[in-house]
């Protein structure tokens, strides 16, 4: 597969932002890519409202979100810093945006080659999985650019790679390859450039087809555990593992079983 054509064959149903961001949904499984080569798909502004607006307007009807950058070169390169300076409260803004990817309520794959770099790295942990490319390359030059991360921004880093590794990562500006990456938990899986979207497309084909109930349970349950314990919704995760015992889907999951065939779930 040549960086021209990653994803393969793409050709987005819905432009956002004025064509930055697209957004396809097959089979109940959305792909939404960050479409701005020319600047390496750094985010600006326009970018980072249409990237809500594609998870709006797939929520819907997908059961899992993939989330890339096209042209094989960068997943996303950082904040385009200029594309900002129309908007007050840049960096409340953006982060603001980031958590709505980050509180998605169905599964996301972030599909990464190329340059994952600043607000790209953050975009990337925002996601559920990261599926990276062989190619691909880690880091947060914030200390090259006068920029400080608050604890939103860090939190989840700290979280996935400990605090000397993201101390490593934000003192020396220093970019780590794929390799490192995997070591370090950054990300879960890697693969060849060739062999990444066909990798990633199948997990996302796994998940869809389970019951979306079960699916959005151990999200939120998850969410919950990794919160404080004082701010834990205790009852919150007893009422969603009462509506999975009582769904459609949970009879349907065991008369499949019973008569050994595979199950269709339909998210009720």
């Amino acid at each position: 597969m040549t960086e021209q054509n990653f994803p393969p064959a793409w050709a987005p149903d819905q432009t956002f932002a004025e064509g930055r961001i697209g957004l396809t949904i097959r089979d109940s499984i959305a792909t939404l890519a960050v479409q701005i080569p020319k600047k390496m798909n750094a985010l600006d502004v326009h970018a980072t409202r249409g990237m809500v607006e594609a998870l709006e307007a797939a929520q819907a009807s997908a059961r899992v979100l993939m989330f890339t950058g096209v042209g094989g070169k960068a997943f996303i390169s950082g904040a385009d810093i200029g594309g900002f300076d129309d908007e007050k409260q840049q960096g409340s803004s953006f982060l603001d945006r980031q958590q709505v990817l980050a509180d998605y309520p169905i599964p996301t794959i972030a599909v990464i080659r190329g340059y994952c770099i600043g607000g790209g790295l953050m975009t990337a942990l925002n996601c559920d999985f990261r599926l990276a490319g062989t190619d691909a390359s880690f880091g947060i030059p914030a200390a090259k650019l006068g920029i400080a991360y608050g604890f939103d921004g860090l939190s989840r880093l700290v979280e996935l790679a400990g605090p000397a590794r993201t101390r490593f990562l934000l003192y020396s500006g220093d970019r780590v390859d794929a390799q490192i990456a995997l070591a370090w938990g950054l990300v879960e899986q890697l693969h060849t450039p060739d062999a990444l979207w066909d990798a990633a497309m199948a997990l996302a084909r796994r998940i869809a087809e389970n019951a979306p109930l079960s699916i959005s349970a151990t999200k939120e349950t998850v969410a919950q555990i990794m919160c404080d314990p004082e701010q834990r919704d205790m009852q919150k995760i007893a009422d969603l593992s009462m509506l999975c015992q009582n769904s459609a889907d949970f009879r349907e999951g065991r008369d499949a079983f019973r008569e050994k065939r595979a199950p269709a779930f339909s998210g009720n």
